[in-house]
């Protein structure tokens, strides 16, 4: 024995699971019904601390993904674990848990897979799996725990033992883990379970009338029972150019080696194909500090399997980890400079993946004349049986039919090997059929961990709700649970498991509140307090904000009306987009969806896009050309002003139905919003009361403005679109803080756009809502004080492009850099010879969603535009500039949705309480907004 001290016994009863290092051993201390147990605390699944994990009836449940483990004795409770965890004995002397750091030997059971051995009565049937991978290796491991005692020969044309391939794209891949961490057997497991391991050994046919296999060499072997674990290969394309140029597919453990390599080496890392492989190895590649693209055919990531809001947010997760995106684009042609689009852009990379899915390995079957899917695959029954009763298909291979519907389904999932290994060996040991678990699966990507549990669809109907990390629930017709897509919060997805299982109807408004539990028969009572005597400012005045302005719903509700819906302009669109008669585009006013279109006068009109019969959203595409817009649903139709144009069978048919005498179309056309422009930009308004829009701006503000919409014709050079995790003011307030700006932006500051200590200004109209922030470009040395305050400041960091901070003077302006916040949802940059407007579009209190115009002038020349496409990656979701500011509205976000609700701070220069401050150390324009929005509010 070896005992060693640990902690205090107290500590552990209060905390009920503690972590502890003892004698270099990771420990976990657990209290259970007054008794200290002690096991080791890292999972054996994946490398895990099992507790920063929640104990559920008696085990412990791994963060990572889920795996159970019996505090008592080790014991691994099932998928995704399959080996225990060590035990120690523990005692309690003068209040300190000692620990003895000699494990103890494991409890023995009474069954094969405990005792890790083959007890099985005497089987003469001799069973051969071909295929030595994961699901191979799990059915000879179930076949015996369920009792088959015969011989089992296991073929495998790989020279390495079984191994789980997870791990492949991610630690492997990475160098963090040997492949002897990944295999499936433990040391002298194919021994103690007496299975014949024959590595090296390929397959040539299957002679079925015979029973035999027929090995590479000529050799064949008899089998009474075959398992046919074959896997899947990676699908490749003949890509143009593929002939010329190394690319990597990732499938076993020697493409990991060598790509593993490769990522090594590599800069710039060009990923084919936008699925879960994909997404893992662009992770991968960013963990290691390379830049990484995902090229993906279709027009969202995972369109075939995720709900659309689904992908879309994991599309911005890539983003958030820096990780490019060009969807909705094929591969052209692949060289030693990368990869060419098929409109023609080039991604350019000296590592180039592709993940564009895998093809099953059913040569065999076929050759043989069992029954494949068209799609490819071994078409199998619900024990795994192909269309030879004495020959089993599991794993990547097999495709279930369901024996009501026919409908075929091929799934590639570490669960799905468990489950068909273990549903074969029941089936050739003569045991039940086991009760499937719900369909799961996980990825590990950008340090965490995205999970699935049940069947999602892309046409399902998506409920977001924002816990501990965001999971969208999957909703059938009747408003039952069918999946759940989980972001890291695994207490939710236990509660997702229940609501499957349970298939009963739900309130989708109590799925996404997270306030759903029993305080809020206490929030009833209060909400009938007046809104003004409950959300009270903090005492302290303007230099506190209170978190719910950014996270109640009641609060937003009422922006809505009182700020979108009251006396302001908000900008929806460029005349540039909508330049001839019938032109339209899509906008927001607040999240109100509105149309903007020309007449045939050339007059511009917004009106909300929203049916007048039934309130049906007409216009589904973002632009466009037409000369009506016709509601799908019933095929009422409006002109290009909106008025009401056709109202089909308006006076029945054969002299019933129809619309009654007093039906006059005039009364019934789209709600039209009050309209304005200003040198090519358009603005609208829900109220007709509302001021001029050059008085709404001011004069200082609007020279601001003139100076990019001078009255130059404009030319549209692209948009972008992205959602960001946080309340929509964040976004504002981001570029009224120009203290964030000389600390967070590495380029900005390095570059010398933005430095503390250059001619700058934060300038604030008098009512405080709008803003410009200012700077002059710096041409000299950042001063060695300034370094030091600004960690951001990378000394030494250079452009390979220089060209990119080239500033061609062309405007009457002292400033270099401008990004002027029209209230409430307009930004309008000038950053250099870059520019642009984003438009802020709310979705509720915790997201927004930023829509980037990009923008020159018709009359620029050719290296101009160039040029200004060139500094346009300075901008946008993923630019040199944008992307830190996502991810900080995140933070801010996350902060407060995430703890007791409180306030924060935003005190610097209080010699300047609110307005314009010439510092950019400064929050005075923060507070000016809060000001403004405190009156507007009523609050």
């Amino acid at each position: 024995m070896s005992w060693h001290a640990s902690i205090p016994a107290e500590e552990v009863h209060a905390k009920g699971a503690v972590g502890v290092e003892v004698d270099g051993l990771r420990l976990g201390l657990y209290a259970l019904d007054g008794e200290i147990f002690c096991n080791g605390n890292i999972c054996t699944h994946a490398f895990a601390i099992l507790t920063d994990g929640h104990v559920v009836d008696g085990c412990i449940e791994c963060p990572l993904h889920q795996g159970l483990f019996d505090i008592r004795s080790g014991k691994a409770m099932g998928p995704p674990v399959a080996r225990d965890i060590p035990t120690y004995a523990v005692k309690v002397e003068d209040g300190i848990v000692w620990i003895d750091t000699e494990a103890r030997a494991p409890v023995i059971d009474a069954t094969p897979q405990r005792a890790g051995v083959s007890t099985a009565p005497k089987d003469f049937r001799r069973m051969v799996i071909v295929g030595a991978g994961q699901a191979g290796a799990e059915t000879a491991r179930a076949a015996r725990r369920h009792g088959f005692g015969g011989p089992i020969v296991m073929l495998g044309e790989e020279a390495h033992p079984p191994y789980e391939r997870p791990p492949l794209s991610k630690d492997l891949l990475l160098g963090r883990t040997r492949l002897s961490d990944a295999h499936v057997f433990e040391a002298d497991e194919t021994e103690r379970l007496d299975i014949d391991l024959r590595l090296s050994t390929r397959v040539g046919g299957i002679d079925r009338e015979a029973k035999q296999v027929v090995l590479g060499d000529g050799e064949t072997l008899a089998y009474d029972m075959l398992v046919l674990a074959t896997g899947a290969s990676a699908r490749r394309i003949p890509f143009e150019g593929a002939d010329r140029v190394a690319l990597h597919y990732l499938r076993d453990a020697g493409d990991s080696e060598r790509l593993g390599a490769a990522l090594q080496r590599a800069e710039r890392v060009a990923v084919i194909g936008g699925g879960f492989i994909g997404l893992e190895l662009a992770s991968a590649a960013r963990s290691l500090g390379k830049q990484a693209t995902v090229i993906e055919a279709q027009d969202r990531l995972l369109k075939r399997l995720l709900p659309e809001e689904a992908g879309r947010f994991l599309s911005w997760v890539a983003e958030q980890n820096d990780v490019a995106l060009h969807l909705g684009t094929g591969v052209g042609s692949v060289s030693d400079r990368g990869v060419t689009l098929s409109d023609g852009t080039l991604v350019e990379a000296d590592c180039i993946i592709v993940g564009v899915g895998a093809v099953p390995n059913d040569d065999l079957a076929a050759k043989a004349g069992l029954a494949t899917a068209e799609a490819g695959g071994i078409v199998v029954n619900a024990r795994n049986q192909t269309s030879d009763f004495a020959i089993y298909a599991v794993g990547d291979v097999a495709v279930a039919r369901h024996e009501i519907s026919g409908s075929e389904a091929r799934v590639e999932s570490w669960q799905n090997a468990q489950l068909s290994a273990d549903r074969a060996a029941r089936a050739i040991s003569g045991q039940v059929p086991g009760a499937d678990d719900l369909p799961w699966f996980w990825s590990d990507l950008f340090g965490g961990t995205l999970q699935i549990v049940g069947a999602p669809a892309p046409d399902l109907r998506t409920v977001r709700r924002d816990g501990e990390a965001p999971a969208f629930f999957c909703l059938d017709d009747e408003n039952r649970v069918v999946a759940c897509i989980d972001f890291g919060d695994a207490a939710l997805l236990r509660a997702a498991r229940g609501l499957i299982a349970g298939a009963m109807p739900v309130d989708p408004a109590q799925l996404s509140d997270t306030n759903v539990d029993l305080a809020t028969l206490e929030e009833d009572e209060m909400k009938m307090l007046p809104i003004e005597k409950r959300f009270v400012w903090p005492a302290s005045g303007l230099d506190r904000i209170p978190d719910w302005v950014y996270t109640s719903q009641e609060i937003y509700d009422r922006e809505v009306e009182r700020i979108f819906r009251g006396k302001t302009w908000n900008y929806v669109g460029l005349e540039a987009e909508i330049p001839e008669t019938g032109d339209f585009i899509r906008s927001y006013v607040g999240p109100t969806s509105v149309v903007v279109a020309r007449d045939a006068e050339g007059g511009v009109n917004v009106f909300e896009n929203r049916c007048a019969h039934r309130a049906a959203e007409f216009c589904r595409k973002l632009r466009g050309n037409a000369e009506e817009f016709v509601c799908p649903y019933h095929e009422w139709s409006y002109d290009l002003k909106g008025n009401l144009a056709g109202v089909p069978f308006r006076r029945g048919a054969d002299g019933k139905g129809g619309m009654g005498p007093d039906f006059r179309p005039e009364n019934h056309g789209l709600r039209k919003l009050n309209v304005t422009t200003r040198n090519g930009a358009i603005f609208a308004s829900f109220r007709q009361d509302v001021e001029s829009f050059e008085d709404y701006l001011g004069e200082e503000m609007l020279t601001d403005f003139d100076v990019v919409f001078s009255g130059r014709e404009l030319k549209v050079l692209g948009h972008y679109r992205h959602t960001l995790n946080g309340n929509w003011k964040l976004y504002p307030e981001n570029l009224k803080d120009p203290y964030h700006a000389t600390l967070l932006h590495t380029f900005l500051v390095t570059f010398g756009l933005l430095v503390a200590g250059n001619k700058s200004a934060m300038i604030v109209d008098p009512k405080g809502c709008h803003s410009t922030m200012a700077s002059a470009k710096s041409d000299g040395a950042v001063s060695e004080d300034n370094k030091s305050q600004m960690r951001a400041y990378r000394d030494g960091m250079t452009l390979e492009d220089t060209r990119l901070m080239d500033f061609h003077p062309e405007f009457d302006s002292p400033w270099s850099v401008t990004m002027q916040v029209i209230w409430p949802g307009l930004i309008v940059q000038r950053e250099m010879n870059t520019l642009g407007v984003r438009q802020i579009v709310p979705t509720g209190p915790n997201e927004f969603t930023m829509i980037w115009t990009m923008f020159g002038y018709a009359d620029d020349d050719e290296e101009m535009t160039r040029h200004r496409l060139r500094q346009g990656n300075l901008m946008g979701p993923a630019g040199f500039l944008g992307l830190e500011d996502n991810e900080a509205i995140k933070f801010v976000q996350d902060g407060m949705l995430d703890t007791e609700e409180g306030a924060h701070l935003v005190a610097l220069n209080p010699a300047v309480p609110t307005g314009t401050s010439d510092t950019l150390i400064s929050e005075s324009a923060i507070r000016s907004m809060y000001q403004y929005w405190r009156k507007e509010m009523g609050l």
